[in-house]
Parts: C-alpha cells; structure tokens; sequence
C-alpha cells in the first residue's frame, strides 16, 4: 500500500513539473469540444442569442426615465414659457425684452406600449428561436470537430505506421548490405550487389527521414486542431483506439438540420414583426415636471398622462416589401434545411460505402503481407546461397514494405469511415463509456 502511494506521488509530482499525460482519443474529444477556437466562438454566439432573447422580454415591460435641464436665455418666446412653467408669469413684465430668465426643470416619464400590433410577440418568438438555433449549432460545431479530431487521430496512426515501416526497411536493406558485402568477400555474390543495396540504403533513409517528418506534422496539427498553444508537451498514445461499427443502432436527427428549423422558424417570426407594420399600435404615457429658476425663487410642478393609436395608412410599399423579404428569408431557410438533409443523405452513402471498401483492402492487405513475408524469406535465402540477384531481393522487401502500407492506410481508412458514419447519422464518435482500445 505505501509503495502504491509512493507511485502516485511520483506521478502527480511529474504531472506539476509539466509532464502531460499522453493524448487519447477519448481525452481528445472532450477537449476539442471546449477548447478549440471555433467551439469557443459557437459559445459566445449562443451567449449573445441569448442576451437578445432577454433584450425581446424586456420590451414587455414599461419603460421609466428620468431628466434634468438648466438653462438660461434672454429670447422672449423662451423666457415666457419658463416663467409659465414655474407659474411665475405676470403681466407686469415686458415680454418683448425680457430679463435674463433661466430655468431648471426636472421630468419623469412613463412610456408602455399597450399593443406593438404583434411585433413585440414576433420577436420574443424569433429571440427564443435563436437561442435554440444556436444551441444547435453550437452542438453542430462540436459534432464536426469531434470528427475532425478523430480524423487528425487516425492520421496519426498512418503517419506512424508508414514511419514504422520506413524504419523496419531501412533496418532490413542494412542488414542486407551487411550480408551482401559478406557474400562478395566470400565470391559467392558481385560487387553490383553491394553498389545495389548501398543506393536502396541511401533510399530508405531518405523516405525515413519523410515520414518521421510527416508523422510530427500530423501531430502538430492535431494539438492545433485541440487548440493547445505554446510549449506544453505533447504526445498521442500509442493505443490505437477504435470507433464501433453504428450497424445495430439507430440514427438521430443531425444538430443541423434541428438548428436550420429553428432559423426557419425563426425567419416566420420575422414575417410576422413584418406584418405587424399594418396594424395599429397603441402608447400610453404619463409624466410629472417641476421647473424651477434661480431668478425667481419660486417653481412650479405638472403632469401629463395620455393614450395615443398610430396608424400607417399609407407607407408606398414600405410595409409590404419588408413582409416580402422576410418571407424570401423563410423561404431561403426551408431549402437550406432540404439542401441538409441530402447531403446528410450523401454522407451516410458514401460513409457506408468508404468501410465496406476499407475492410475489403485490410483483408487483402493482410493477406499481401504473409505472401510477401514469405516471398522476402525465401528471397533472402536464395540470395544467400547465390541464386537470387540482389534487385530481387530489393523487389522483395520493396513488396512488403508497400503491403505494410497499404494495410496502414486501410486500417486507418476504416477508422475514418466508421467515424464519419456515425457523424452522417448523429451519433458520438465513440461513447464516453467506451473502453475498446488494440494496440496497432
């Protein structure tokens, strides 16, 4: 028990000097949902939808202000309604060249519109909507990056299988080299032989040298697409995690396709603040005043209360063309959310097609190896009895490295193919329950 603590101190002691577990697959698609730029901006719109959802409730409620003035004038007109404001206007003043008369007036104000012709329920609709939309979308964006990591994932395990390979031929045509010059020594094989094999050997490190290279790009990719920045450390597992076939389960309504019907409701609603133009509306109001001046000492308070109806009788189309634009909206929306809907068709398509192709090359590509493997072998001792040329044996090993690749790329093309099935039909990528890992 205290050698079992001792480790885990050890752990989390490196774990705060900085040394970062290694990257899962499962681990990656948590992060990516939270961290990466587009999933972060995919929030922020679904906060501001819903600051404009609570902006659209607000305009259910009456609205109070408050306002304080002072001012001075010597012009008749004004300076008589100061004095009529503050009830201290008498005929004993010349009103033609008046004193200087100033004034400080203070006003509150009471504003509610009793009824917006429906616009104001049009738009607490259309807010609502938005927020759902966004929600949608935000789900959306995270669905895509979920695939995009899985992608990147597996791209990774190509990238190190063909560096794998690269490796294990370079170690091979080394190690034929060595047999070859050997072989010369012992004048069971020519001089060309070891010339051959120096040139592959040359080969084979260069090709190394590009897929380590393209194995570190995609890794590099990877923790960008996570939205890691800096010098972290960085480093993906070497489990090779699978995604599980969606055969005996059912789809979901794709994130999508739910957020494009909220924008065409969303797009009603604007039809709707549209036609309310054509309706009559109807204010109400009060305030109170007090005016009050430093000229004359004295001041005076009033109050206003009112019901105004405003009606648009004629507006030369304006009213009409705004109903026809929203209505275009709508219109744009229900075929965007159509044009959705058969792409996502197209997906599932061709997803299923892209595994059922991928698995018929793994099965042949297994099959390539074991017949290559054994061809190399038998090459190889032929070569070393003298009855086989050494750019057969260079054929030979050239034949299983592609084997080993083309198996890679299946392997890995599977992977893919199953992730972007079960993107096309709404499922995760792999349930958070999900344990099934094999080493690659």
């Amino acid at each position: 028990m205290a050698r079992k603590h001792l480790i885990m101190a050890m752990l989390m002691g490196f774990q705060s000097a900085g040394m970062a577990a290694d990257w899962s697959l499962d681990r990656a698609l948590a992060k990516v949902r939270e961290h990466n730029p587009d999933a972060k901006s995919a929030m922020l719109r679904m906060e501001k939808a819903n600051a404009q959802l609570r902006e659209a409730h607000s305009q259910l409620w009456p609205r109070l202000t408050a306002e304080t003035s002072y001012s001075a004038t010597d012009n008749p007109p004004a300076a008589f309604m100061m004095l009529l404001n503050q009830r201290q206007l008498t005929f004993e003043r010349d009103f033609n060249d008046p004193n200087v008369t100033d004034n400080w007036g203070t006003e509150i104000r009471l504003d509610y519109q009793i009824y917006s012709g429906g616009a104001r329920l049009a738009s607490l609709d259309g807010a609502a909507r938005g927020v759902d939309a966004s929600k949608f979308s935000l789900a959306a964006t995270q669905d895509q990056l979920e695939l995009e990591v899985a992608k990147a994932y597996y791209e990774i395990y190509r990238a190190r299988e063909v560096a794998s390979a690269a490796e294990a031929l370079l170690r091979s045509q080394r190690s034929n080299l060595e047999l070859a010059r050997k072989l010369v020594g012992e004048k069971v094989a020519l001089r060309t032989s070891v010339l051959d094999l120096e040139t592959k050997v040359a080969e084979a490190e260069s090709q190394l040298v590009f897929a380590e290279n393209a194995r570190d790009i995609q890794v590099a990719f990877f923790q960008s697409l996570l939205g890691i920045e800096g010098s972290e450390p960085f480093t993906v597992g070497g489990m090779l995690e699978n995604v599980v076939d969606p055969a005996m389960e059912g789809g979901t309504t794709r994130a999508e396709v739910l957020a494009l019907r909220q924008r065409a409701g969303q797009a009603a609603a604007g039809v709707e603040h549209a036609k309310a133009g054509k309706r009559p509306t109807i204010h109400a109001f009060a305030s109170g005043r007090h005016d009050e001046g430093f000229q004359e000492r004295d001041g005076g308070s009033s109050w206003i209360a009112g019901v105004s109806v405003r009606l648009n009788i004629w507006d030369a189309g304006e009213t009409q063309a705004k109903i026809d634009q929203a209505r275009a909206d709508e219109a744009i929306v229900r075929e965007q959310e159509r044009k959705q809907r058969l792409a996502i068709e197209l997906q599932i398509t061709t997803a299923r097609l892209a595994v059922t192709a991928a698995r018929k090359r793994a099965e042949l590509g297994h099959a390539a190896i074991t017949s290559a493997t054994e061809s190399l072998e038998l090459t190889r001792k032929r070569f070393e009895e003298g009855l086989a040329l050494s750019t057969e044996l260079i054929d030979a090993e050239v034949a299983l490295t592609g084997a080993r690749v083309r198996l890679a790329d299946a392997r890995a093309e599977e992977q893919i193919a199953l992730a972007s099935l079960r993107h096309a039909l709404g499922l995760p990528i792999r349930n958070r329950n999900e344990n099934a890992s094999t080493r690659p």
